[in-house]
């Protein structure tokens, strides 16, 4: 009897390049363009390129709602003087 597990399986595939820094909201931007022109070049499959950037939109969203809190914070400590 054959394993079905293994007929489930993906086969694997190379480890990814290794990414710079994503510190900040145009880190995310420029690493989605950068994954963009793979996907378009055909050096990655376009369905890892969707995964990949829908990861990084919402690394990039969470970077903007503490750039907010940070940002609402001073305003309140500001007006509190």
């Amino acid at each position: 009897m054959a394993n079905l597990a293994s007929a489930w399986e993906k086969p694997a595939r190379p480890l990814p390049q290794r990414i710079g820094p994503i510190a900040n909201v145009i880190h995310c931007r420029e690493h989605m363009v950068r994954i963009f022109k793979e996907a378009r070049t055909g050096k990655l499959d376009i369905s890892d390129a969707s995964r990949l950037v829908n990861i990084l939109a919402q690394v990039q969203r969470s970077f903007e709602a503490s750039d907010m809190e940070e940002r609402l914070k001073r305003l309140e400590e500001g007006a509190d003087e």
